[in-house]
């Protein structure tokens, strides 16, 4: 038996906008998440009252500041014991990150669902036109003399009489 190679299909192409958007709002979340969690442990080092000098509180700091840059002095810091305070503009800034990371995590489905059904399209598409080709194909070699497959009997016509199966002896 002699076996072929599997018909080679046409590669499904996503449109590149789908990409791009795609690509971009990945980008946008992550920028998003990094913000809140930056934020958040500018709360909490601000909150504790730790030293702005030491090496992670300065990193953090410098990190979150282009994230607070919006929000700054919307609200009055609140005193927190005494060495630190609660920074209610990092908080609001936080709430507002975590709406943005919302809609964006939203928009990156309805990307995703918008990818899908253009692949889907076209690999319906694809399949049609393979199913199409063999038909045509078989077409031809029932008229060239090959082994046609059995006519079904015609609308109210009864089917022609088959060997019993098993087959007696």
């Amino acid at each position: 038996m002699v076996q072929t190679a599997p018909e080679e299909l046409p590669r499904v192409h996503v449109p590149w906008y789908l990409t791009v958007l795609r690509v971009s709002a990945w980008i946008l979340y992550v920028w998003v998440i990094v913000g809140i969690v930056a934020l958040s442990l500018r709360i909490f080092l601000i909150l504790f009252g730790a030293n702005p000098e030491a090496g992670f509180a300065a990193f953090v700091l410098r990190v979150s500041q282009p994230y607070m840059q919006p929000f700054r002095d919307i609200f009055p810091p609140r005193p927190a014991g005494e060495t630190g305070y609660f920074d209610v503009s990092a908080m609001f800034a936080i709430i507002i990150y975590g709406l943005l990371a919302g809609l964006v995590a939203a928009g990156i489905e309805a990307i995703g669902r918008a990818v899908m059904r253009s692949e889907r399209q076209q690999r319906d598409e694809l399949a049609r036109r393979v199913l199409a080709e063999r038909a045509g194909s078989d077409a031809a070699t029932g008229a060239s003399g090959a082994a046609a497959t059995p006519a079904a009997p015609a609308p109210g016509q009864a089917p022609p009489p088959q060997a019993p199966w098993p087959p007696t002896s």
